[in-house]
């Protein structure tokens, strides 16, 4: 296509007898947009909802300052028929057309138009179509930050909702979600208690809006927090129960945790914890046998919330008597006492390995073939109660053995007290199932069994012994397989206590200790002293040994002293590294 662009100058063609006329092909899109007027075409038209009957167009202007004016026409459809819905001034590139039916679709183009008549070629089209004002809204406040709003969805066409608060009436609103189509309620949480809040919502479409809803106000309150639930207890090894809770509440100040005894006749408070706590141990109910049962309570300042379930549990009583036993395979027979009516059954634990067997109720034995020979093991059992458990047996340690084990050896023997002989020696076997110690008072001639200790207990003490006798011990270590030969032999005597012990101020800054020795064994005496001490954590005092005297010592000078210090002592006889009891104590005070 061709066009003329000629100019015309009179005077220059008068001077230079020129007509400046050229005919230049022109741009096919700019071609497509110009009218028979010459006149091009507005653009970018847009229509979009701004109220439930009313749709704004917008155009660009591509004809200034040639245009007279533009004419919006409006069609139901985007093929027609076309109707005028109004015209504007030149350079006007908008146009409210009002009246119009929600729910119903609009299309618009745009014509600039010339005062002597013409028309540009129409702009592009745009349709849109006013979604229809939700109404009934309503705003309930649950508790104490949070408000449900809800309305009724009255378009089919929206995009999207926009939902705005304000805490007054008149506004200003914030949007505060832009929610899904179809959407018709809203949950609004992290609000201030005692505000009043309004919302009003509007459907959008085409970025555009339809009407806003009926406003409505909600007050978020406090209120007494929901109850909790599943409310679980269970033991703890005898020595508490567990409780545990889900907590159903936002608002609670805590929890009271409560306890029965009478299976919820009477309830006394056990516990009271923070919010958001949701386990308790409760260490001040640890009677065996005895159910209890536990519910729990979400408090604030407005009030209690109902009370949770109610559950119940015992304490089952500790099996004892654990007894083990080396059994051919190679395995090891443990047996027990069930000391419980009411456990639902037993676990056996065995060190280094965990709970090796979960038993029913009443069980009192349990065969484990799950070991190796030669190699010691310990065990305990308990009882088992919804979940929790009873305190621990005595625990057992036993050894399949194949063969017996090696000797003790360092076998030491010295006195404890005048009574009782302590026995210690080195252990150097692997598989043993424990140790016989024996007692000669001949020298080593004959040979009783004083007693037996564990599996790696290399101590014993042997009780009720005469004083001023020797005692001989040696030590043997057993297992299935048969006993080890003998430690070596070590003989020891318990020295008689002294008596008669006085303390006497006898000269400046001394105190004099008078004894009776009543032992003709010992190797020396040891004098104590009572010291007393103080720090900054306080005052303390301990026995402390001042001296160490010879045999058949009496009597002793303690030098030193401040005047008018106070002091306590006793004297004790020393024999093998050992000692006797202790003699009387007695006081003075220094001069």
């Amino acid at each position: 296509m061709f066009v003329s662009r000629c100019v015309s100058f009179a005077s220059l063609s008068l001077v230079l007898g020129l007509v400046g006329c050229d005919r230049q092909p022109l741009d096919p899109l700019e071609a497509s947009s110009v009218g028979p007027n010459g006149l091009r075409a507005p653009s970018g038209t847009d229509a979009k909802p701004s109220t439930s009957s009313t749709i704004d167009i917008t155009w660009t202007d591509n004809s200034p300052p040639n245009e007279a004016g533009f004419r919006i026409e409006r069609s139901a459809t985007s093929g027609g028929p076309w109707a005028t819905a109004g015209t504007v001034d030149p350079n006007v590139t908008s146009f409210s057309d009002g009246g119009r039916t929600s729910e119903q679709q609009g299309c618009y183009r745009v014509f600039a138009f010339k005062r002597n008549g013409g028309d540009s070629s129409p702009s592009n089209t745009d349709c849109t179509t006013p979604p229809a004002a939700a109404s009934n809204l309503t705003a309930t406040a649950l508790d104490h930050q949070s408000v449900d709003v809800a309305w009724k969805d009255n378009s089919s066409v929206e995009d999207a909702y926009e939902l705005q608060r304000a805490t007054a009436q008149a506004g200003p609103y914030d949007v505060i979600a832009t929610l899904p189509a179809n959407t018709i309620s809203y949950h609004n949480t992290g609000l201030t208690t005692n505000t009043t809040y309004w919302y009003r919502v509007r459907a959008t479409k085409d970025a555009g809006f339809g009407d806003f809803s009926n406003v409505a106000s909600a007050t978020p309150f406090l209120t007494p927090p929901k109850a909790p639930s599943g409310t679980d207890t269970k033991p703890y090894y005898g020595v508490a129960i567990d409780i545990t809770w889900l907590d159903n509440a936002t608002n609670e100040d805590g929890f009271r945790v409560e306890r029965s005894i009478d299976a919820g006749v009477t309830w006394i408070t056990a516990l009271t914890v923070g919010p958001n706590v949701t386990t308790v141990r409760d260490y001040d109910f640890q009677t065996a046998e005895q159910p209890v049962c536990y519910r729990v309570i979400a408090f604030n300042a407005p009030g209690d919330s109902p009370p949770s379930n109610v559950d119940c549990t015992a304490q089952p009583a500790a099996p004892s008597d654990l007894t083990g036993t080396g059994a051919s395979g190679p395995a090891i027979d443990l047996s027990w006492k069930d000391n419980s009516a009411l456990e639902d059954g037993f676990e056996v634990e065995r060190f280094g390995s965990g709970v090796i067997a979960t038993l029913p109720a009443n069980t009192t034995s349990y065969r484990d073939a799950g070991v190796s020979p030669d190699v010691t093991y310990t065990y305990v059992v308990r009882a088992t109660k919804d979940g929790g458990s009873s305190p621990n047996s005595n625990s057992v340690q036993v050894v399949v053995a194949t063969v017996p084990p090696a000797a003790p050896s360092g076998a030491d023997a010295y006195p404890g007290s005048s009574t009782v002989a302590s026995v210690t020696w080195i252990d150097n076997g692997t598989n043993e199932a424990g140790f016989r110690v024996e007692r000669s008072s001949d020298g080593g001639a004959s040979w009783v069994a004083a007693g037996t200790s564990g599996i790696d207990q290399s101590w014993f003490y042997d009780f009720e012994r005469p004083s001023e006798q020797p005692l001989c011990y040696r030590v043997i270590a057993f297992n299935n397989a048969g006993d080890s030969p003998p430690s070596n032999m070590d003989c020891t005597t318990l020295p008689a206590a002294p008596t008669n012990l006085v303390a006497t101020p006898v000269e400046s800054g001394t105190i004099e200790l008078t004894w009776t020795d009543n032992s003709g064994v010992e190797d020396g005496s040891d004098v104590e002293k009572l010291i007393n001490y103080c720090d900054y954590d306080g005052c303390y005092s301990y026995w402390a040994s001042i001296a160490t005297l010879g045999p058949n010592a009496t009597s002793y000078r303690d030098t030193g002293l401040s005047p008018g210090e106070f002091a306590t002592y006793f004297v004790q006889a020393l024999k093998d590294g050992g000692s006797s009891d202790q003699s009387n104590q007695a006081s003075a005070t220094a001069p």
